[in-house]
């Protein structure tokens, strides 16, 4: 006990001694010096409970796992010296996404086990106290099952967090899935009836560190023959340039009516630092012009009518609308619709979800179909046929799937790209097939 109670100590001492340099010769490195010291505080109290799980190993075995246990630790300082001499905007997409990625993982796969071994630890100060309480010849030596329950159960946990994770990176993320869903509308018209309708969303271009996956994903998608593609939002991470690299693939998507999109809160570039007010509109301008080029048609706050025998289909499309206030308000339903005719079958491109519940429904034309993305389905849950369960849940009402109400549907894309993890855990990329009937 003294022997941790020393070690822990010179931890901290170290951490002092290297927060004070760092606050008073690097002040642009305080806040990633104060997230890595917070992190390896983390690690080591778990680590002393996983050091006594592994005690009967050998050295060789022990200095190797102990390794890969401080490995997100080794790469932070790594990192940190890294993005003193080149910024990470100007890293190798590989590396920057998976230095990301690999991070992450090890920060969330701590989270259990630092909450079960804190639990352990009030348990055991309890138990403690409790046999000081007793006559010296009652007291017990042994230590308390429940406590190692505890314990272990936290490290499991952990594990299993961390392996999920890690084989969420390497083969969930570019392992597409096609959602199918047969769409009754009320009064369709005859030539409607079949109508194919394929929805993308949320390509996140940014995360992609190779063509071959998109490759698949474009023969994936045109071989469902769609009669139309749509497109909704989030072509791109932070800048327009993350686009340029796959032009050619993208281009390769037809479709019988052609691709038409609208923009996701990620297109804006407002999660990106720029330099003046400028350089902003340019980004901006270079994504719209991308979309000319490939020849998707933009909606922004527009419609187009899509004639299919004697029978038209309204598409509109509007900017980014949400409830949220962190994200842009800039759809315009009114726009959206100025002049349409109320005949024809409607359906909205709105990149978040809630729009739906906020103006959607309850706007004076009646939209038959609304496509959106945007929540990713939080890129990590459960989905079964008899139950679903994801975080995004917590966050959004109508997070992956169709919802119906009043005869007007939602379907929200789980997307087919990632962000921030570059990795799937039981949610699917996705690619949607809707059949009008």
């Amino acid at each position: 006990m003294l022997k941790k109670i020393a070690y822990s100590l010179l931890v901290i001492f170290f951490l002092i001694v290297g927060g004070i340099i760092v606050f008073k010769y690097f002040p642009g490195f305080r806040m990633p010096y104060l997230f890595t010291a917070f992190l390896t505080v983390l690690h080591y109290y778990v680590w002393t409970a996983v050091k006594v799980q592994l005690k009967k190993l050998n050295n060789a075995l022990l200095f190797s796992l102990g390794f890969v246990f401080w490995l997100p630790i080794i790469l932070l300082i790594i990192g940190g010296i890294a993005l003193s001499i080149e910024p990470m905007d100007l890293w190798s997409p590989f590396l920057k996404i998976y230095f990301i990625g690999i991070i992450f993982t090890f920060i969330v796969s701590l989270i259990l086990p630092v909450v079960f071994i804190f639990m352990a630890d009030i348990l055991r100060i309890f138990q403690t106290l409790k046999q000081f309480a007793k006559p010296k010849k009652n007291r017990k030596s042994k230590g308390i099952s429940r406590q190692k329950f505890l314990v272990n159960t936290g490290l499991a946990l952990g594990g299993l967090v961390l392996g999920g994770m890690s084989f969420g990176m390497m083969r969930g993320n570019y392992h597409f899935k096609i959602f199918s869903e047969k769409l009754k509308i009320k009064n369709l018209p005859f030539d409607l009836k079949g109508f194919r309708i394929v929805q993308i969303s949320d390509f996140h271009l940014g995360t992609w560190v190779n063509k071959e996956p998109l490759i698949r994903a474009v023969e994936h998608i045109n071989f469902l023959n769609a009669d139309v593609i749509f497109f909704t939002g989030d072509l791109v991470n932070n800048i327009s340039e993350e686009a340029f690299p796959f032009f050619e693939e993208l281009d390769k998507l037809k479709s019988n009516h052609g691709i038409y999109c609208v923009l996701g809160n990620h297109d804006y570039g407002k999660y990106h630092r720029w330099e003046t007010i400028e350089e902003e509109i340019d980004n901006f301008d270079a994504l719209v012009d991308f979309y000319k080029t490939l020849g998707w048609k933009l909606l922004r706050n527009e419609h187009v009518v899509l004639h299919e025998g004697h029978a038209d289909i309204l598409v509109a499309g509007v900017e980014n609308w949400s409830v949220n206030p962190r994200f842009p308000r800039l759809g315009d339903l009114n726009k959206a619709f100025e002049k349409s005719p109320d005949s024809a079958i409607k359906i909205l491109l709105s990149h978040d979800p809630t729009h739906w519940d906020a103006e959607v429904l309850n706007y004076q034309k009646h939209i038959h179909l609304t496509l959106s993305g945007h929540t990713h389905g939080f890129q990590v849950g459960i989905e079964t046929p008899l139950f679903r369960w994801s975080p995004a849940q917590y966050l959004y009402k109508h997070w992956a799937g169709i919802y119906e109400q009043d005869q007007k549907y939602l379907y929200v894309n789980r997307g087919i790209g990632s962000i921030g993890f570059p990795g799937r855990v039981g949610i699917r990329p996705e690619i949607t097939l809707i059949e009008l009937v």
